[in-house]
């Protein structure tokens, strides 16, 4: 008799031979991608290749801008630059700055000799699931393929981008500090809220990239204005965001600058060493006043003087409304950091804060700011300067401190901090806030007091005379929470570990080619 032979694959054969090909796909999906992937290093190889042709080109048109006694002709250079499609940025007695196809270079004016070539990719390490970058690169950024005031780095601040799992959204543009905090690059614009306006129902706000000068750079139409108090501004009229103005009566104070630099994260490290870092603790228990003269004298790392300051309801605000717009989650709500461990973020794992935690973000993606909802709450540098006993008590009365020494002191906004006019009773000082702008106060509410009357169902409860500080976000168990909230409280945590306790966004401020620019 014959035996019969079974010639089919078995159920475990089958899945066997499955396992076995997804460890292979896994093997070959991160040889590919990731860090040190084939197709990261290809794009690293690329953008270094450009970078060579680039500088060659520039060295050419130095090495051709020598006369016969081998002295170096600026005005021969400049004609030179200009052969090439290049142009000149500035120049003084000393040095000669060019731009070529996205990338500067500064030239020595007497010897032609390129003393600094912006467009080199830093040899730095990155944080984990990001990537050290040419600032000159593309794929930094997008804002939704919008043209915008590029992002201006300073000191030794680098650029990153984001090289996890593939996401979609807008990117905004990441940098490091030198001590690897991590920052989010919000573009100066100009903005209008038409639907929702002082309602609590979570309407549209537009956003439109601006110059400087105040000119469109995405071809909008319109009338723009700087003036908050002017007829239909921020409803009808574009109204350039109060943060990004010289302004700081109305919330700016810093120049008419091209944008700002918000921290990724709540404020971590320790009171000696303040960071902006993901996974972990956020810093807090802190009275507001020591949380704005430790803001103002944090160095993240970096050698020269940054001015950092805590952020004030502007920063926030400019911060939320861009998240909001066409240009971030595109009206849909940040979701809340729930961690009660107040890890940034939400988790103490990176992999997660960037993926399963995505939509905690300005931008629904790993690219945008976390913790503005939910985590810790955040203290700004505002309060409404109504006589009340919390001001001195927790804001400080020595000359420098967020109160302040004297009377005209207390009273008046600087470019570290807003004041809020104040006669003693809520709904008469909201009702005064109508004034500012761009804060996420009055326009985002319709209530001086309640549990649900701004965007999203946040709570909204206006300073008053015992509390008379902003309290923003929530607290990481909180019903109401949302980038849209604003809350009095005394500027002390009384809650200590119990609750939800404060902790802040940290800003930096710098200078650079005669405007300024900051980090939040």
């Amino acid at each position: 008799m014959k035996e019969k032979t079974n010639k089919g694959i078995t159920l475990i054969a089958l899945v066997i031979t499955i396992i076995v090909l997804l460890i292979l796909a896994g093997v070959s999906i991160a040889t590919l991608t990731g860090e040190n992937g084939i197709l990261t290093k290809a794009s690293k190889a690329e953008e270094e290749n450009k970078q060579g042709e680039v500088k060659e080109q520039i060295n050419l048109a130095v090495m051709s801008s020598f006369d016969k006694d081998g002295v170096f002709n600026r005005e021969t250079f400049k004609k030179e630059i200009e052969k090439i499609g290049g142009t000149i940025v500035s120049e003084d007695e000393e040095t000669i700055v060019v731009e070529l196809d996205d990338y500067q270079a500064t030239v020595d004016a007497k010897t032609g000799e390129i003393i600094s070539f912006e467009g080199e990719i830093p040899d730095k390490e990155a944080p984990e699931d990001w990537q050290v970058i040419a600032k000159t690169d593309r794929e930094w950024y997008n804002y939704g393929n919008a043209k915008i005031e590029k992002p201006k780095l300073k000191g030794q601040m680098t650029a990153i981008k984001y090289i996890g799992e593939s996401q979609e959204g807008n990117k905004w543009a990441n940098a490091m500090t030198a001590d690897g905090s991590m920052f989010v690059w919000v573009p100066r614009y100009a903005y209008k809220i038409t639907e929702g306006y002082h309602s609590n129902i979570a309407g549209t706000i537009e956003v439109a990239f601006i110059s400087t000068a105040n000119q469109f750079l995405n071809g909008e139409t319109g009338e723009i204005t700087e003036n908050p108090n002017e007829e239909g501004a921020g409803i009808t009229k574009w109204l350039v965001h109060p943060a990004f103005t010289a302004s700081a009566a109305n919330g700016g104070g810093f120049g008419e600058i091209e944008g700002l630099w918000i921290g990724k994260f709540e404020a971590t490290g320790t009171e000696s060493s303040v960071s902006v870092k993901p996974g972990e603790a956020s810093l807090r228990d802190m009275t507001i006043n020591t949380q704005y003269q430790l803001a103002k004298s944090s160095t993240l790392g970096e050698s020269e003087s940054i001015n950092s300051h805590m952020a004030k309801n502007s920063e926030w605000g400019a911060t939320a409304y861009l998240g909001h717009s066409q240009y971030g989650t595109n009206g849909q709500k940040v979701e809340k950091n729930t961690n009660s461990n107040y890890y940034t973020g939400g988790s103490d794992n990176k992999e997660t804060i960037y993926t399963t935690n995505r939509t905690q973000s300005t931008t629904h993606n790993a690219t945008g700011v976390y913790d503005m909802n939910g985590g810790a709450w955040e203290y700004v540098a505002s309060y409404v300067n109504n006589g009340g006993s919390d001001l001195i008590t927790y804001g400080g009365i020595t000359s420098g401190d967020l109160y302040g020494e004297t009377a005209e002191e207390r009273a008046t906004s600087t470019a570290y901090k807003m004041v809020y006019e104040g006669n003693g009773t809520q709904e008469t000082d909201y009702e005064i806030a109508k004034k500012y702008k761009g804060d996420c106060v009055y326009e985002i509410s319709n209530s001086y007091s309640s549990w649900t009357n701004a965007w999203f169902q946040a709570y909204s409860v206006y300073p008053g005379a015992l509390y008379p500080f902003f309290y923003r976000s929530g607290g990481y168990g909180y019903d109401y929470a949302g980038s849209f909230l604003f809350r009095k409280w005394m500027g002390v945590c009384w809650y200590h570990l119990l609750v939800s306790t404060s902790a802040c966004f940290l800003t930096f401020l710098f200078s650079l080619n005669n405007k300024q620019s900051q980090c939040l």
